[in-house]
């Protein structure tokens, strides 16, 4: 088991009191600290929740944060034990992003209380909703997978346009492998970024409506080619397959890229 980045107690306290001790999701609001029946002690309902997993395997988890940032005050929200339990069952209905923003408010409100301060703003805040989120995920993962066709266009025209095509460029790829193998291993992870799209596509749909689904699902149709391997290494024309369908359909690809965007734009926070 993977060591836990735990707060430290100050952290915790810190994390508490700059929300004024009430849990900070916006449609919550409890208050999480109370007295006992006990007059030496006190109840508490709430927890300092990471916002992203304290170990790996645990929601939200991000393996490029370093143990101090993990455990750092950043990396914090203060919610009751009902809501932490929450957004830990359901981090995809949870994002990062989510739970920064209900940061953000709580300690703003709280800001203008002890100030007194007309909340003025809270009406003009949107949350992010999970609308916006579909908008942003999905035009990560198609610019991933764009940015990389796009560099296999312009080396396909670099090296091969007015060179080689058909049987010519099979037999150049196969003859000097070693000169392309590096920049075709490169344009090779297109596949696993088109299956990221694919997924996130899926979790999203009903967000992102039918046309925009349309149109990627219309994009993602102009990879499909088909080519010839006897799997041993005999022989396998992928590459010229590939060349061939990047240069007869990247226009097209462009374009609805270019559409897609437009849409997400439209859509964004409507």
């Amino acid at each position: 088991m993977s060591k836990r980045d735990e707060f430290s107690q100050k952290t915790i306290d810190r994390l508490c009191e700059r929300v004024g001790g009430k849990c900070s999701n916006p449609s919550c609001r409890r208050e999480t600290k109370g007295p006992h029946s006990d007059s030496q002690k006190r109840v508490s309902i709430g927890e300092a929740a990471h916002i992203t997993a304290a170990a790996e395997g645990g929601p939200r988890y991000n393996p490029n944060l370093t143990s101090e940032q993990r455990k750092s005050i950043d990396n914090g929200i203060w919610l009751c034990n009902s809501c932490a339990t929450m957004i830990d069952n359901d981090e995809k209905q949870y994002p990062v992003e989510l739970l920064n923003m209900w940061k953000s408010m709580a300690e703003y409100e709280q800001f203008c209380i002890i100030n007194q301060v007309d909340n003025s703003l809270k009406a003009e805040v949107v949350f992010e909703n999970r609308k916006n989120i579909a908008c942003r995920k999905i035009k990560e993962a198609f610019d991933n997978l764009h940015n990389i066709l796009r560099y296999a266009y312009e080396y396909w025209k670099h090296n091969f346009e007015n060179r080689f095509y058909d049987i010519f460029l099979e037999n150049e790829l196969i003859q000097h492998w070693g000169l392309y193998k590096e920049n075709l291993e490169e344009i090779y992870i297109y596949l696993e970024k088109r299956v990221a799209l694919q997924n996130t596509l899926m979790e999203y749909s009903l967000d992102l409506g039918f046309e925009i689904c349309q149109e990627i699902d219309n994009y993602c149709s102009c990879l499909n080619f088909s080519y010839q391997t006897d799997n041993w290494g005999g022989y396998d024309n992928y590459w010229r397959c590939f060349f061939e369908m990047i240069s007869s359909c990247y226009d097209i690809m462009d374009r609805i890229k270019k559409n897609v965007d437009n849409l997400l734009y439209q859509q964004y926070s409507q």
